[in-house]
């Protein structure tokens, strides 16, 4: 990837993983639209990076940050969802760290290479 497709890549990730935040604030009452919302933006950092290596981080943080980082909180009672769909958590929870985990890692690989 050109050094020029790789900026505008990275913005637009970028953007999204600040418009993750952004729709679960705008629409905390309303699990269906966080869960359309986070899964299109997920797709739309897949297929601007177009590496198969980020898809491999989105489905392991998909699967293993709700199960690690919400479920033992949850099952010791330390926290709780207000509309829990599966397990305690929200369906859209999965989405979530798939997108933050494919911004981060994105954002830690292209700043590494800069130097």
């Amino acid at each position: 990837m050109s050094m020029n497709k790789l900026h505008m890549a990275s913005f637009a990730v970028f953007a999204s993983g600040g418009a993750t935040l952004l729709f679960m604030y705008a629409f905390n009452d309303r699990p269906q639209l966080i869960l359309l919302s986070l899964a299109v933006l997920g797709l739309i950092m897949l297929a601007l990076l177009r590496d198969g290596r980020y898809v491999l981080w989105y489905i392991a943080a998909f699967i293993l940050g709700p199960i690690i980082l919400d479920l033992p909180g949850l099952h010791l009672g330390l926290w709780s969802y207000g509309a829990p769909q599966f397990l305690g958590f929200p369906l859209w929870l999965p989405f979530f760290y798939g997108n933050v985990a494919v911004s981060f890692i994105h954002f830690v690989l292209t700043t590494q290479l800069r130097r």
